[in-house]
């Protein structure tokens, strides 16, 4: 009798592992072929743009819009801190990435320079590469 005990509650947890396992990989979204084509194209134009604090601000969207793609909601903030394991030991400088956005778009006589720019681009790059889109 014990031994029917226990191998019913081995039955029974390794159901509910594979339950477990089984709704985890349906809600985890992966980026599609075609959203990776189309957060390519749309990092070349970023990367043609004359107006460097402009493109900064696009990038910024386009990791959010990633990220919205991988299943993260909310701000870009809430979605780094939920998806940091991503990014490794990169997260630091995507956050900085993502606080030179926050100059630009909240203080009113912010001016990128171009150090600031390749700095921040390669950073935002360095992001999406992290995500396995580049």
């Amino acid at each position: 009798m014990k031994i029917f005990i226990i191998i019913a509650t081995l039955f029974v947890a390794v159901d509910i592992l594979i339950v477990a396992y089984v709704v985890f990989r349906r809600f985890r979204r992966r980026i599609t072929p075609d959203d990776i084509l189309e957060i390519q194209g749309a990092w070349e134009g970023i990367k043609r743009e004359k107006d460097m604090g402009r493109a900064i601000l696009e990038a910024d969207k386009l990791l959010d819009h990633a990220l919205m793609k991988l299943g993260y909601r909310g701000s870009l903030g809430t979605k780094l801190k939920k998806s940091h394991r991503l990014f490794g030991k990169n997260i630091n400088r995507v956050w900085a990435a993502h606080k030179v956005r926050n100059n630009i778009a909240h203080q009113i006589h912010y001016q990128v320079d171009k150090q600031t720019y390749n700095s921040t681009i390669r950073q935002f790059e360095e992001a999406f590469k992290d995500l396995k889109i580049f």
